[in-house]
């Protein structure tokens, strides 16, 4: 019985979030390629050069959870959810959860400076400066930096390493999270800054990602944005409910590629989706993808005033949904058969974002610890 509700998809949108919905859907139905139909983005691929991030800004989606004193739309969190459920479904490839959000999340909380509101003001307008924080051997949160930044004559001078930045080796602004007198602070750094190396490569879902070195990398001295602290912090815990809202969204698809495989496929005279075993699957499939669903809508509209009680729903909604995202994906594969592992399917494709989601901003493991570290507080 339930294996056949599944046939039908939860929606409890407002009337603005389904007109938002509708119109990000279309443009990537009727614009957006399938995963087969794309070419291998390069290593130094630049996410401002595509068109459809050009479109993004056009519509307003790079704005939306910007202040509106910086040309954004003060869009809530559930509204960004919208737009990231979407994404999912259609695996979109830009980095909108690495730059609008991280990047704009950031900004939009550190001290409000000319050299911030610029930045904010070009993310609205399509710019895509992307987050240098996480550091080899080491996981979120990166709480002692190795990457320092000395002050020097005027400027400041960044040396170490970071790792696995999503288009990092093309992006054309980067900020990168260091170790200064006060503390972590982050800097803006340009591409063509003396003493910046970068090398990128395909990533396992179609994004470019990209390992930093900074040797003596000399910065001016407006490029101290500001300490990161709290903001990182909040833009960090903003992000992850948006990649949960992705998953949800690559999460249906897959569910429903698999739903219409058992029942197109055929054995033993009559659709492999009339067996009990495969009907049990999928309703297994579809409770998984419930679970998660609640958990993130509640962090999602949950008060953000209190912040270790959103935190814990944070990574509540974080470890349900990957720990649903790998139960889903293993069902999908094995009821594909071996097709399930070609990149001539979309199941693929889907499972390989959705790991990639999983270890992004701290895997399930860690925040089932950090649950029970806030809960125990």
């Amino acid at each position: 019985m339930i294996a056949k509700l599944a046939l039908g998809e939860a929606d409890d949108l407002s009337a603005d979030q389904r007109a938002l919905d509708d119109a990000v859907g279309r443009y990537l139905q009727g614009e957006y390629p399938p995963p087969a139909a794309r070419p291998t983005l390069p290593g130094d691929a630049d996410p401002e050069a595509s068109p459809h991030w050009r479109a993004f800004a056009g519509m307003g989606l790079l704005g939306l959870g910007l202040p509106a004193s910086a040309g954004g739309m003060d869009g809530g969190l559930e509204d960004l959810c919208v737009i990231m459920q979407r994404f999912g479904r259609h695996l979109v490839v830009e980095p909108y959860d690495a730059s609008a959000l991280l990047c704009g999340q950031l900004l939009a909380r550190l001290p409000q400076g000319e050299r911030v509101c610029a930045l904010l003001a070009g993310i609205a307008q399509g710019a895509a400066p992307l987050l240098a924080n996480a550091e080899p051997d080491v996981d979120w949160p990166v709480d002692d930096l190795s990457v320092t930044a000395v002050r020097e004559s005027g400027g400041w001078v960044l040396n170490g390493v970071k790792r696995r930045i999503p288009y990092g080796a093309g992006a054309r602004q980067l900020l990168v999270t260091a170790s200064d007198e006060s503390g972590t602070a982050v800097f803006l750094v340009e591409a063509d800054a003396p003493g910046l190396e970068r090398r990128g490569a395909p990533g396992l879902d179609g994004r470019p990602y990209a390992d930093i070195r900074l040797k003596d990398c000399r910065v001016d001295s407006a490029a101290w944005l500001g300490l990161a602290g709290d903001a990182l912090e909040f833009a960090a815990d903003a992000t992850r409910v948006a990649l949960c809202a992705e998953a949800l969204g690559a999460m249906q698809a897959l569910l429903n590629a698999t739903r219409d495989h058992v029942a197109e496929r055929r054995q033993f005279g009559q659709p492999v989706g009339r067996f009990q075993a495969v009907q049990h699957r999928l309703a297994d499939m579809l409770l998984a993808l419930e679970q998660a669903r609640s958990l993130t809508w509640l962090a999602a509209g949950a008060a953000q005033s209190d912040a270790r009680l959103w935190a814990r729903r944070v990574s509540a909604a974080k470890a349900s949904c990957g720990a649903a995202a790998r139960y889903i994906s293993q069902q999908s594969i094995q009821l594909h058969g071996g097709m399930g592992m070609t990149d001539e399917l979309p199941a693929g494709h889907y499972v390989k974002r959705l790991l990639a989601i999983e270890y992004t901003l701290g895997d399930t493991r860690h925040h089932l610890n950090r649950y029970q570290r806030l809960a125990t507080a």
